[in-house]
């Protein structure tokens, strides 16, 4: 046992102790090193006899690492592995070395038929390999990815543990869209949300007009000397009592999103407004929003690396060329603290349309001074975020004759909970379900007349990990073409998501999924959460519902 246990505490070469590896059945700890001198020439008894060779003359080993450096000796791929390209050329300066170091033709390595050209190989590879860096070069390797970067010498070369060293990877993602509410008269922006799907949905307008209402609070600035201009911001912030502000009509494009029918219920319904599309293929009815993406441009996108400009002559396609010493590209968290900003001090800034006022000292001019009549969001919509509701009709399934207890279909996968597993009444039923996009890993459920039934919880492994509908109906048809495969009890989350890191760095569109999928789950809470569902019920409606968990 003491034997053993001293073998565990011999150093690795990784830098670690063997610990349990030390333990495997003819697992050698040390090196072989040779102590007897070579006797006679011949292939047989020359075990460690080279490396013998470069540690009684180290300037034998110091003429390879030379070498290697000077790319006199290269390393090429072979089919049975490395191969040393240039061996003949460095085996005369070997050869030649040796001599001066007083070996005679009787001493080993020129006593042999080969005078050790064999042995000097493997030496090559063994000395170029004894770090990635070093043997990329020595195979004149153009990129080299991966591993810790030549600043980086704080960091550990392993991470022994859990939480003992990370990795930042950066991928160039597909597109970026925003979303704005502007106010017409004023124009100021009351609201965006920034879209990394490759087009934006309904949820995605839903959200964008949840952001106009809500109050905002200016997001922490991560970038030094990034300012806000004096009097900066939304409106809902400098204004408070334009938090839950309604408005009266809501002028849109003819985009499917914007014409959904979840869109216009949330407008029409819990809003309260007009909606109003306009004609399609007809941007100069929407001027104001046009004007505004227009300074947005000049005075943010058109700044920035990677920009197409204006059109093909616009000299400001050529920064990315122009800074090629540097890293040309932005950040995400970097891009949202910027439009933020600039969105911010847009409101702020003179319109010459506003005879030199800013939106917000427009805003301020009607609603302090003017004071005009304004609508609020219900109170019981304000508390419960209504807006992150979604409808879907479903029914509830099962068989009595089965055995198989009463359960919600959802897109893919099972719902349950114990008091819907009671109800075999429901079994057949038409319910109404309400559902937080960003997280569906709960249900609230309704019946036809409104009546709150319970609150399910998706089964098996979709419950581990939070993920957003999107995010299920990608998964769903990834399994179905045999893209993605997932074994039994694998969170089918993290399965998608190590399939898009696969594809992340060349492709564009898997980046951004991937970074959807890390943005969810980061502002996801641990538990799942139901939305509140439809406003208006009262104690009573809730009276025949047994008791019971949900």
């Amino acid at each position: 046992m003491r034997r053993l246990y001293e073998r565990c505490l011999q150093p690795h070469a990784d830098g670690r102790l063997q610990g349990l590896r030390a333990l495997i059945p003819y697992k050698r700890v040390k090196l072989y090193r040779r102590s007897a001198k070579v006797a006679r020439a011949g292939g047989v008894g020359k075990a460690g006899a080279f490396q013998q060779l470069l540690d009684r003359h180290p300037e034998l080993e110091a003429l390879i690492v030379t070498e290697l450096r000077a790319h006199h000796v290269v390393l090429k791929e072979g089919s049975q592995g490395l191969v040393v390209g240039g061996l003949s050329a460095l085996h005369k300066r070997f050869r030649q070395r040796c001599l001066e170091l007083g070996l005679t033709e009787r001493d080993y390595p020129l006593v042999q038929a080969e005078q050790g050209i064999r042995s000097l190989a493997v030496a090559v590879k063994s000395i170029a390999a004894r770090s990635f860096e070093q043997a990329a070069r020595a195979a004149l390797a153009q990129k080299r990815s991966g591993g810790v970067r030549p600043d980086a010498a704080g960091l550990p070369l392993v991470a022994a543990i859990p939480f003992d060293a990370v990795v930042e990877e950066s991928f160039e993602i597909e597109r970026v869209w925003l979303l704005t509410i502007i106010d017409i008269c004023s124009r100021a922006v009351l609201g965006c949300h920034i879209v990394l799907d490759p087009e934006y949905s309904r949820f995605d307008v839903l959200k964008t007009v949840e952001r106009a209402l809500v109050p905002w609070r200016p997001p922490a600035l991560t970038i030094p000397g990034l300012p806000y201009t004096t009097g900066a911001g939304m409106p809902s912030e400098r204004l408070p009592e334009l938090g839950y502000a309604v408005w009266n009509w809501f002028r849109f494009d003819n985009a499917k999103a914007n014409l959904a029918a979840d869109t216009l219920r949330v407008l029409t319904e819990i809003v309260g407004c007009g909606a109003h599309a306009g004609p399609a293929y007809r941007p100069n009815e929407r001027p104001h929003i046009e004007c505004f993406f227009g300074t947005l441009a000049s005075v943010l996108s058109h700044r920035l690396p990677g920009t197409t400009g204006a059109g093909a002559s616009d000299p400001r396609r050529r920064i990315a060329e122009l800074t090629a010493t540097s890293a040309a590209v932005v950040r995400l968290d970097e891009l949202m603290e910027l439009t933020a900003v600039a969105i911010a001090n847009y409101n702020a800034a003179s319109h010459t349309g506003l005879g030199g006022r800013s939106p917000l000292e427009m805003l301020g001019y009607y609603v302090r001074e003017k004071q005009i009549a304004l609508r609020w969001l219900a109170e019981p919509m304000q508390r419960n975020l209504c807006l992150l509701q979604h409808e879907h009709e479903g029914h509830v399934r099962g068989s009595v004759a089965e055995g198989v207890r009463p359960y919600i279909h959802f897109f893919g996968t099972n719902y349950i909970s114990h008091s819907l597993a009671g109800r075999a009444d429901l079994i057949g039923k038409p319910v109404r379900l309400y559902f937080d996009a960003e997280d569906i890993r709960a249900l609230r459920v309704f019946d036809t007349a409104g009546r709150e039934l319970c609150v399910v919880e998706v089964q098996a492994a979709w419950r581990y990990t939070a993920h957003t509908l999107r995010m299920r109906r990608e998964i769903l048809a990834l399994v179905r073409a045999r893209k993605l495969r997932i074994q039994h009890n694998e969170d089918p989350v993290q399965c998608y998501l190590d399939f898009l890191r696969d594809g992340a760095a060349s492709r564009r569109r898997s980046a951004s999924k991937a970074e959807l999928a890390r943005r969810a789950m980061k502002d996801a809470t641990p538990a799942p959460t139901a939305p509140p569902g439809p406003a208006g019920n009262t104690p009573a409606e809730h009276a025949e519902v047994p008791p019971g968990p949900c």
